[in-house]
C-alpha cells in the first residue's frame, strides 16, 4: 500500500468520510456492472456457438453442391457478392458496440443457360455470409465487452485495496491525533490553572 500522506486536522478527516462513504457506495455499483458485463459475454460466446453450430449445418447439406461444383464450369462465386455488411448501434450493458443487423448483396442475374442447382447454392452461400458476418460482429462486441470488463475490475480493486482501507486508516489515525491534541490540551490547561492557583495562594 502507498505511504499515506494525510493532514491531521477536522477538515482532512471530514474529507476522508467523504471518500469512503462515496467509495463504499460506488463499490457495489461497479460490482453489479462486472456481473452484468460477464454475463453478457458469456451470453455472447452462446449467441456465437450457436451460429457456428447453423454454419456446420449448413456445410453438411452443402456437401451435395460440391461435387456438382468441381465437375462444373459454373462459378458460384461470380454470382454473389457482399455490398455492405449493414450495422446499428446500440447500447450493450453500458457499452456503446454495433449490432449486426443484416448483409447487403449484390446478386447476378440468373440466365436461362444458368444450371438450375444455382438458384439453390446462391441462397445457401448467403446464409453462410450472413453467419459469418454476424459471429465477427458479435467477436467485436466480445472484444469491446472485455476492454470495459478490464476497467471495471481496476475500479473495484482501486476501491478495495487502495480508497477504502487508506480512508478507513486515515479517518483512524486522524481521530487518534486529535484525541491526543484534545488530551494534552486539557492537561496543559489543567498544569496553566495549577501553577496560577498556587501562584495565587503565595
Amino acid at each position: 500500500m502507498a505511504v499515506l500522506k494525510i493532514k491531521y486536522t477536522k477538515t482532512e478527516r471530514a474529507k476522508q468520510k467523504k471518500i469512503l462513504k462515496v467509495s463504499l457506495r460506488m463499490l457495489p455499483l461497479f460490482e453489479a456492472m462486472e456481473k452484468s458485463l460477464m454475463g453478457t459475454i458469456n451470453g455472447i460466446a452462446e449467441s456465437i456457438e450457436r451460429i457456428k453450430e447453423n454454419i456446420e449445418k449448413n456445410k453438411k447439406e452443402a456437401a451435395q453442391w460440391i461435387a456438382i461444383f468441381s465437375d462444373s464450369w459454373v462459378d458460384i462465386s461470380s454470382y454473389i457478392s457482399v455490398n455492405e455488411i449493414i450495422k446499428k448501434p446500440v447500447d450493450v450493458a453500458g457499452v456503446r458496440v454495433l449490432q449486426f443487423e443484416k448483409v447487403d448483396f449484390e446478386v447476378a442475374p440468373i440466365t436461362d443457360e444458368t444450371p438450375l442447382w444455382v438458384d439453390s447454392a446462391i441462397e445457401l452461400m448467403k446464409d453462410q455470409l450472413q453467419l459469418l458476418a454476424e459471429i465477427n460482429c458479435l467477436l467485436l462486441q466480445i472484444e469491446l465487452l472485455e476492454d470495459e470488463l478490464l476497467e471495471v475490475r481496476a475500479r473495484i480493486k482501486l476501491f478495495e485495496n487502495r480508497r477504502i482501507p487508506m480512508a478507513k486508516t486515515a479517518i483512524r489515525k486522524i481521530g487518534q491525533k486529535l484525541q491526543d491534541d484534545e488530551r494534552l490540551m486539557i492537561a496543559t490547561a489543567k498544569v496553566v490553572k495549577t501553577k496560577q492557583i498556587e501562584e495565587e495562594s503565595r
